[in-house]
């Protein structure tokens, strides 16, 4: 009697984490956020998006991420919220696409520009999420959205490196992104 019992118990608990996690995913959301961040990228490699318009489609792009997260956090992400988010990256992809088809270009062919500090502080987040990951810190899903966030942040330093040159403003924004990032990856850890 012990032996089912028991299975059908697990049996339960296994079918309610998978109903509780289906309700957090959103798969077209996902897909959207890749294809954005596909283009965004695209832009940047031929020119099309100058550092300017880089900067402001990324943030975009983190907002729509904080939004996603703000609305997961409760473990569920409703009909209302899930259109919201649709909402929002369909604003998102009409900018992106705006911005990408304006008279606006950047030089072509910018020669290299490096930051070991951004440098270095890319590297050690890499090495703080694989870590989270590596000591049951962090689910598979929270490190991919941090790594997806970082990948945004290196997008955001290609565009700002596209003429060659990295400001002193640009440097300072960097580093805040950085920051945030930082503090994000210890949230994520410590939840």
């Amino acid at each position: 009697m012990k032996g089912p019992m028991t299975m059908t118990v697990v049996a339960a608990l296994l079918l309610t984490a998978t109903v509780a996690d289906a309700g957090t995913r959103d798969p077209g959301v996902n897909a959207r956020q890749q294809n954005q961040r596909a283009r965004i990228h695209q832009g940047v490699r031929s020119g099309e998006l100058t550092r300017r318009e880089t900067r402001h489609v990324a943030e975009s792009q983190r907002d729509i991420r904080q939004l996603e997260r703000a609305y997961k956090s409760d473990g569920t992400l409703t009909g209302a919220e899930r259109r919201d988010l649709h909402h929002e990256q369909n604003q998102a992809s009409r900018e992106i696409y705006h911005q990408k088809h304006d008279a606006q270009d950047r030089p072509a062919t910018p020669p290299a520009v490096r930051d070991p500090g951004v440098n270095q502080r890319q590297g050690n987040q890499t090495a703080r999420i694989a870590q989270g990951v590596k000591t049951g810190a962090l689910t598979q899903d929270e490190a991919q959205e941090l790594r997806t966030e970082r990948r945004d942040i290196r997008e955001l330093e290609q565009g700002y490196k596209s003429d060659g040159t990295l400001t002193k403003d640009e440097r300072v924004d960097l580093h805040q992104q950085l920051n945030q990032q930082s503090r994000e990856i210890y949230e994520e850890k410590h939840d």
